[in-house]
C-alpha cells in the first residue's frame, strides 16, 4: 500500500514540474516613480535644508550651531555659553554668539567652496568680576565636505579681526583651521 501512494506522489510532482516556461512579449511598464531617463544624479551639495552642529572660528569663538542652506548661499549662527563654578565660591561665565553668511562659488558632487564671513561678540566674565567683552570680523573663505547628503565637515580660512573694550587686546591674525578646529552639520533633509 505504501508503494502506489509512493509513485503517485513522486508522478504528481513531476507533472508539476514539467509546466512549459513562456517567454515575455513585452517589457514590463517602468515604476511609477523611477526617475526620467538621462536625468541628473542625486547630490548632496545644496537644496533647502536645515542643520545644526558645532563650530570653531578662526577667532576661537566657538558653540554649537545652526545652519540655513540654499543652493546658492547659506547661512549660519553659532551660540556658545560656559560657566564654571569654583570650590572658593567664585564664578566665571563667557558667552559667545556670532553669524555668517557664505556665498558658493564652486560645487562639486559632494563638496561646495563658499566666500563670505561672519561677525561675533566673545562676553568673558572670569573671577575677580573683571569682565570683557570682544568682537570678531571674519572675513574668508569655507569648504564643506558632504560625508552624505545629511553630514558635512567644514573647514575655514581667512583673517581673524578682535577687538574690545578696555580689558581687551585688539588681534589681527590670517590663517586657517589646524586639525581639530574643524566644524561639522548635520541636515535635515
Amino acid at each position: 500500500m505504501k508503494k502506489p501512494l509512493l509513485l503517485s506522489l513522486l508522478g504528481g510532482l513531476a507533472l508539476c514540474a514539467a509546466t512549459p516556461a513562456f517567454a515575455q512579449t513585452e517589457p514590463p511598464p517602468p515604476p511609477a516613480n523611477s526617475p526620467p531617463p538621462n536625468s541628473a544624479p542625486f547630490t548632496s551639495v545644496g537644496g533647502g535644508g536645515i542643520g545644526v552642529g558645532a563650530v570653531v572660528w578662526l577667532s576661537g569663538l566657538a558653540g554649537g550651531e545652526f545652519v540655513y542652506d540654499q543652493p546658492m548661499f547659506h547661512i549660519e549662527a553659532i551660540l556658545g555659553y560656559n560657566h564654571i563654578s569654583h570650590a572658593d565660591n567664585t564664578a566665571e561665565s563667557n558667552f559667545t554668539i556670532g553669524v555668517s553668511g557664505w556665498y558658493h562659488l564652486a560645487r562639486g558632487s559632494n563638496a561646495d567652496f563658499s566666500i563670505g564671513g561672519g561677525a561675533g561678540i566673545f562676553y568673558d566674565s572670569p573671577v575677580g568680576n573683571n569682565s570683557s567683552t570682544r568682537f570678531a570680523l571674519e572675513p574668508g573663505a569655507q569648504a564643506r565636505v558632504f560625508l552624505t547628503p545629511n553630514f558635512a565637515l567644514t573647514a575655514r580660512v581667512g583673517i581673524a579681526i578682535e577687538f574690545g573694550d578696555n580689558n581687551s587686546d585688539t588681534t589681527l591674525s590670517i590663517g586657517g583651521q589646524e586639525t581639530g578646529a574643524l566644524g561639522f552639520t548635520y541636515f535635515f533633509r
